[in-house]
């Protein structure tokens, strides 16, 4: 008997589950047992994913969802309530971020970045708790970064604080949730440099895919997806805070 079974048959969202991690996470979810619903702008990506898991067994609907816009997040969660009654399982993981000095950023990428890295995953959070209440057992996770832990890069200096702020808020959840006496468990997922296209879209091109691969052998997606699983696997009673990983050689 497996540590996931229980969870088989139950709701899982994904967002930003169009690529990279997320994409990763929904594979790993529906290889577990779970109905995932993937979520992210990309429509089309969305699709490839579902069929993807579809071909492998699972089951996976796309719901196009903007992270940077509550209404788009109101409408998705409204959409899930439709379909499944309810959730049992969230991972916020849509994330954006921009190449800048701090001495020459701008209002509007600042504004870009915290709408979707930490409004819309406050968003997500509380929308996630009302599609679990009356649930015997919640997950929610947050994927945040090593950096929220060890900031070090310059440049980035806006996605190492919103992701600062994703672990506050993290913090501070699990903290309600105990002395609510709530069944929902919280987690976050800090990994360092992972294979995923957001380095070239971060850095406008500056850095290519490959690049992850000069000096070091990088986390790949699913070496993360594997962290997801480990979370669900432990019993109810085991509340994980938080996990960090980061690839051998990367120097924190």
């Amino acid at each position: 008997m497996s540590a996931l079974d229980r969870w088989r048959g139950k709701v899982a969202l994904v967002t930003g589950a169009s690529s990279g991690i997320g994409e990763a996470i929904a594979h790993a979810l529906a290889g577990a047992g779970l109905k995932v619903v993937v979520a992210a702008r990309r429509a089309e990506r969305l699709t490839r994913v579902v069929e993807a898991i579809a071909q492998q067994g699972g089951e996976a609907v796309a719901i196009p969802a903007d992270m940077g816009n509550e209404a788009s997040i109101r409408a998705l969660f409204a959409a899930v309530r439709e379909r499944w009654g309810g959730l049992d399982v969230a991972v916020n993981n849509a994330g954006t971020g921009a190449m800048a000095a701090f001495s020459e950023g701008d209002a509007a990428s600042w504004r870009a970045i915290l709408d979707v890295n930490v409004l819309g995953v406050s968003l997500c959070v509380q929308e996630a708790l009302k599609a679990m209440a009356g649930k015997a057992e919640g997950q929610i996770v947050n994927l945040s970064s090593i950096y929220a832990h060890r900031p070090q890069v310059p440049n980035f200096s806006y996605y190492q604080a919103s992701k600062f702020a994703v672990k506050a808020l993290t913090d501070t959840l699990r903290a309600e949730l105990h002395a609510a006496k709530s069944p929902v468990r919280v987690a976050m997922v800090s990994p360092g440099l992972t294979a995923t296209e957001f380095r070239e879209k971060a850095t406008d091109g500056k850095f290519s895919y490959e690049s992850y691969f000069k000096d070091f052998h990088p986390l790949l997606p699913e070496d993360v997806a594997q962290a997801v699983l480990y979370i669900l696997s432990t019993p109810p009673y085991v509340q994980v805070h938080d996990v960090l990983l980061s690839p051998m050689g990367q120097g924190l």
